[in-house]
């Protein structure tokens, strides 16, 4: 359906549970344009502003927000209403001097935590597929979709903290015997470890984290945790 600028729109029933907004107000909202997030693990920028954030009050207030270009996703302005934003985003808003990061907390896969300014150029991904290409390059393909050119032993689910829009490669974090870790996905979401154990899957099963939360150890899905430091966590996540 059209309308909106060009965005797409859908129903509210048929949004993602944690978006939280009201179901009943309006038919429709605004759908995330295709991007590296899973249109089921995101949200759209428009809505994030006006639906979730409360920063504007209307779609006409949301549009010249955006398309005046005074919104920023990961240090570069973004104009599209439907832009997908997904774990570790940062989105800033200079006029009014807030910046965000999209975490895990409790319960919710993605909340807009609201950090110091200071931080709205460290972004933490972790590290989703590595290749080899021309001239003994190694690429690496970040969570978020950014690729970037670097190799120090760097393995799949790793993490890189980055200075963005450079970016530039700040630390590397091993998912490794005692690391701290984050569960991102699953019961456990928001929950944070140390890990005890990483365990090698089989032809039948998953690979899994030996994580210890509040003294408990628990067996969750390597794909369900990103590393996020060694004795503390290398960015503010709650």
């Amino acid at each position: 359906m059209g309308g909106m600028g060009g965005s797409r729109v859908t129903k509210r029933e048929e949004a993602p549970a944690f978006w939280r907004i009201k179901k009943k107000v309006k038919e429709f909202t605004i759908t995330p344009s295709p991007g590296p997030h899973p249109k089921k693990e995101c949200y759209s920028l428009g809505v994030l502003i006006r639906d979730v954030l409360n920063l504007t009050s209307n779609m006409r207030e949301t549009k010249a927000l955006i398309k005046e270009g005074k919104v920023l996703v990961d240090g570069v302005i973004r104009k599209d209403l439907g832009f997908p934003l997904g774990l570790m985003d940062i989105i800033e808003i200079p006029s009014i001097k807030k910046v965000y990061r999209l975490v895990p907390q409790k319960n919710l896969p993605l909340y807009p935590l609201e950090i110091d300014p200071k931080e709205r150029e460290l972004k933490l991904c972790y590290v989703k597929r590595k290749l080899a290409i021309k001239g003994n390059k190694i690429q690496l393909g970040l969570h978020d979709g950014r690729t970037l050119i670097h190799d120090s032993g760097v393995k799949v689910r790793d993490s890189l903290l980055l200075e963005v829009p450079s970016q530039k490669v700040i630390e590397h974090l091993r998912l490794e015997k005692g690391a701290l870790a984050l569960v991102i996905k699953g019961k456990w979401v928001g929950a944070l470890g140390k890990i005890v154990s990483v365990n090698k899957g089989s032809f039948s099963t998953p690979p899994t984290v030996s994580l210890e939360i509040d003294g408990e150890q628990f067996n969750l899905r390597k794909d369900s945790i990103m590393v996020i430091g060694k004795d503390k966590p290398l960015i503010t996540l709650g």
